[in-house]
């Protein structure tokens, strides 16, 4: 694939691209095939990218396909009882410390933002599951859900995380924004529009992502826990979920 250089990093790209960069600023572009002369060439800004990185590393939200988003970043409290036990489970799995997760509008939030939930949130008797013997399967032992309790303590510190964050806007309402937009072509400034557009984004995917752990704690009766695939991965539990052990059976052989 092509592949693009140039001279002072992302804002080099930017000032090179666009001529801004005066006569140090420089770009080449390798491709992998024969470039006809005066054949345009396309630039696919950061593919995973959401609205506020557009606006913050290129100057510009894409009015036309935007990327609505949010990106948030967690971390597990020092004052978790089993902070060294989960840092440690994070390291072998490779994320880090404090992971960034991007939520997006229309899109259900990222599987592995759910793991990670699972695993801030592990406490009391699930907490076995943290100890040395499952240190390199616990990510992958999480990533379905733990238990009712902990799948609902994952759903409540979303949604309120949620909340904490719409607080921090003027309104949690979408409303002003998208009047905003439909406004005269002209009554805002570049600048105006382009805040506007990452904070509809950014309210969009919070209001989104608060609605999908809405829908997972209304039905956290109906999921399977860690216990009952154990135990049918033992062949103790059928299909309908009842035990399999028969004590007449044992007490005959």
């Amino acid at each position: 694939s092509a592949k693009w250089s140039t001279m002072g990093g992302i804002v080099g790209a930017v000032s090179g691209l666009f001529g801004r960069g005066g006569d140090n600023a420089t770009m080449r572009v390798d491709v992998d095939r024969a470039v006809k002369n005066g054949e345009p060439i396309f630039v696919n800004y950061a593919p995973q990218g959401i609205d506020s990185q557009f606006a913050l590393d290129f100057g510009f939200v894409d009015a036309i396909t935007p990327s609505p988003g949010y990106a948030l970043t967690l971390s597990i409290p020092e004052d978790d009882v089993n902070c060294f036990d989960k840092l440690d489970v994070l390291d072998v799995c490779g994320l880090g410390e404090s992971p960034t997760f991007t939520l997006r509008a229309y899109q259900d939030p990222d599987p592995e933002l759910r793991t990670f939930l699972r695993l801030l949130n592990c406490k009391g008797q699930d907490a076995f599951l943290l100890e040395a013997l499952f240190r390199q399967t616990c990510w992958q032992l999480i990533s379905e859900p733990l238990s009712a309790e902990n799948e609902a303590d994952c759903c409540a510190s979303m949604t309120n995380g949620v909340a904490g964050a719409l607080a921090r806007y003027e309104t949690r309402s979408l409303d002003e924004e998208k009047n905003a937009l439909m406004q005269t072509p002209g009554s805002l400034t570049t600048r105006e529009e382009i805040a506007v557009r990452v904070r509809l984004g950014e309210k969009s995917a919070l209001i989104e992502t608060a609605s999908f752990f809405d829908v997972i704690a209304s039905r956290l009766d109906k999921l399977e826990y860690y216990q009952e695939r154990r135990l049918r991965s033992l062949n103790l539990l059928d299909e309908d979920g009842s035990s399999t052990y028969d004590p007449f059976k044992e007490t005959m052989a």
